[in-house]
C-alpha cells in the first residue's frame, strides 16, 4: 500500500494537491490510501482514506491549534498512525510538506517517520515549489534549515518538488548565517522536480459571462484591504458583476447584492467557474495559480505577504514577466482600475513550463514502490 499523509485544519492547499496525486496514482492501478492526520478535508476523495479526527470541521474551540496539540489527542493520533501502518501493510509513505512546514507538529511527525523506519517503510516528501510555510524566530532560522536537511537525509528517500526549476528552482528556508545554495546542494541528490500539479480536467478559458470573481482569503488583513478597494472601484466597471465570498468571520455586511457587487459565503467549484468568467482576482496560492495557468484565465494575483510569508510573493513575481497574469501587491492597490482594465482587454500567454506534475509524480512513486515490493 502507498499511503499519503496530510494535515488539514483550515487551508485546502496541501490536501487538494495530495488528492490530485492520489487519484492519479489510483488511475494508474496503484494501491493508495490517504491518512488525514488531523481533520478530514471537505474534499471528495475517490480513494480510501483514514481520518484520525473524524470531524470534517474543527470544533468550535477558542484555539484550534491548542485543541489539535492536546496531549491526549496527540497520543491518540500516534497510536492510530501505528495501527494504520500495520493494518494496511503500508510500504511507502508520501508526506506532504517539509518537516517544519507545520513545525508545531514536527515532534509528532518525527515519531511517525521513526515508526516507518522501524518497519522498513520508504518515505517520500511531497512539497510545492517553495519550502516554507510558517515564519520562524530569527535565531532559529539556521537551526531549522540544518535540522530539516538532517531529517531528510536520515529518513527520506526522495523529495518530490512539484515545480519546474526552469521557472522557480527550490530555495532554502530563510537563513541568518547559512549559505542557502549549500543547504540545497546538501540534499540535491534526493530532489526530483515533477512539474506543476494541476487538475488535468480543467479546460482552456473561454469567456461566457461578465462575472469577475474575487477570492483572496478574507480572514487575512490583506484580503480585507482588497475587499475595500473593490467596493471603491466597482462602479467604474458597471458592465461587470463582482462576485466575492465574504469569508471573514468578524465581518457581516448584512447584504447580498449592492449595485454590481454580489456577496456570497462560498463559491462552489470555483476552479471550474473561472474557466468561463471575464476575470479573476485572487491570492497567489499554489493551487489557485495552477488553475489560472492551466486554463489561461485572465487574472490579477495579489500575493499574500503578511507574517513575512514570501512563498506567494516570490512565485507571483517569478511568473509575472511571462504574461500569465498581472500582479498587484498590497502597496499597489491604487493601480487596481488600470490593471483590471488591462486584464479585461488582453489575453494571457499560454503556460510554457511543465504542468504534468500529477502524472510525473505518480510515475516516480510507482517506480519506487515497485522496487520495494518486487
Amino acid at each position: 500500500m502507498i499511503a499519503f499523509l496530510t494535515q488539514y485544519v483550515y487551508g485546502l492547499g496541501h490536501s487538494n494537491r495530495v488528492n490530485l496525486l492520489a487519484e492519479k496514482l489510483s488511475s494508474k492501478g496503484a494501491p493508495v490510501l490517504i491518512i488525514n492526520q488531523l481533520f478530514k478535508p471537505p474534499l471528495e476523495f475517490k480513494v480510501p482514506q483514514v481520518s484520525f479526527l473524524e470531524d470534517s470541521k474543527p470544533p468550535a474551540e477558542k484555539s484550534i491549534s491548542a485543541y489539535v496539540m492536546n496531549e491526549n489527542l496527540r497520543s491518540y493520533r500516534i497510536k492510530r498512525f501505528i495501527e494504520t501502518l500495520d493494518e494496511y501493510n503500508v510500504k511507502l509513505l508520501v508526506s506532504e510538506g517539509f518537516p517544519f512546514c507545520r513545525h508545531q507538529h514536527a515532534e509528532e511527525l518525527f515519531t511517525y517517520f521513526e515508526e516507518c523506519k522501524k518497519r522498513n517503510i520508504k518515505i517520500l516528501v511531497s512539497i510545492r515549489d517553495f519550502p516554507w510555510d510558517d515564519p520562524h524566530e530569527d535565531g532559529l532560522k539556521d537551526w531549522v534549515n540544518h535540522t530539516q536537511n538532517l531529517i531528510c537525509q536520515h529518513y527520506v528517500d526522495k523529495i518530490l518538488v512539484h515545480g519546474d526549476p526552469d521557472i522557480l528552482p527550490l530555495y532554502s528556508d530563510r537563513c541568518k548565517h547559512s549559505n542557502p545554495t549549500k543547504l540545497i546542494n546538501d540534499i540535491k541528490d534526493k530532489i526530483v522536480y515533477t512539474g506543476y500539479v494541476c487538475d488535468d480536467s480543467q479546460k482552456p478559458h473561454k469567456r461566457k459571462n461578465n462575472i469577475i470573481y474575487v477570492s483572496t482569503g478574507l480572514n487575512k488583513a490583506e484580503g480585507m484591504l482588497l475587499f475595500k478597494e473593490i467596493t471603491k472601484i466597482a462602479h467604474q466597471f458597471s458592465d461587470y458583476r463582482f462576485v466575492m465570498p465574504v469569508a471573514n468571520r468578524y465581518l457581516n455586511t448584512g447584504i447580498t447584492v449592492k449595485d454590481n457587487l454580489v456577496f456570497v459565503k462560498y463559491i462552489p467549484e470555483l476552479g471550474k467557474k473561472i474557466q468561463d468568467c471575464s476575470a479573476f482576482i485572487t491570492y497567489g496560492g499554489y493551487n489557485t495559480t495552477m488553475e489560472i495557468v492551466k486554463s489561461s484565465v485572465p487574472a490579477i494575483v495579489v500575493p499574500r505577504q503578511d507574517g513575512y510569508k514570501l512563498e506567494q510573493f516570490v512565485r507571483a513575481y517569478a511568473f509575472e514577466p511571462y504574461g500569465y497574469f498581472q500582479v498587484l501587491n498590497n502597496k499597489e492597490f491604487h493601480n487596481l482600475p488600470k490593471t483590471l482594465n488591462k486584464v479585461l482587454n488582453s489575453k494571457p500567454k499560454k503556460f510554457e513550463f511543465n504542468l504534468e506534475g500529477a502524472s510525473n509524480s505518480a510515475d516516480e512513486i510507482i517506480r519506487i514502490y515497485k522496487q520495494i515490493v518486487e
